[in-house]
């Protein structure tokens, strides 16, 4: 993990996720600056699951690779978030409330 970035708390359950994610980050395309994990990637990724964890696991991705983004592309090309908008924490465990991870 980049020495720039704090870790998030894990939810129990969810750390395989968590590597997932750094593992599907080395898809990414760099050129200007960092691009999102490719949605490809991540279909390879989720080959053979059922649609509801799948669909899960790409919006839990999703919304790291938004953070890792608005980080890594630091130079004002990716906006803020509104400010009532939920954080990628809140965001996380409220898709994955009563859920346990693959």
């Amino acid at each position: 993990m980049p020495e720039a970035l704090e870790p998030p708390e894990i939810i129990d359950g969810f750390g395989g996720w968590y590597a997932d994610f750094w593992l599907l980050s080395t898809e990414r395309q760099v050129g200007f600056g960092v691009g999102p994990i490719p949605a490809s990637a991540i279909d390879r990724h989720t080959q053979g699951w059922d649609y509801e964890d799948a669909d899960m696991f790409e919006h839990c991705i999703r919304e790291m690779d938004e953070v890792y983004l608005m980080k890594a592309n630091s130079a004002g090309q990716s906006p803020a978030p509104p400010a009532d908008a939920m954080s990628p924490r809140e965001a996380f465990r409220a898709a994955t409330a009563g859920r346990r991870g693959r």
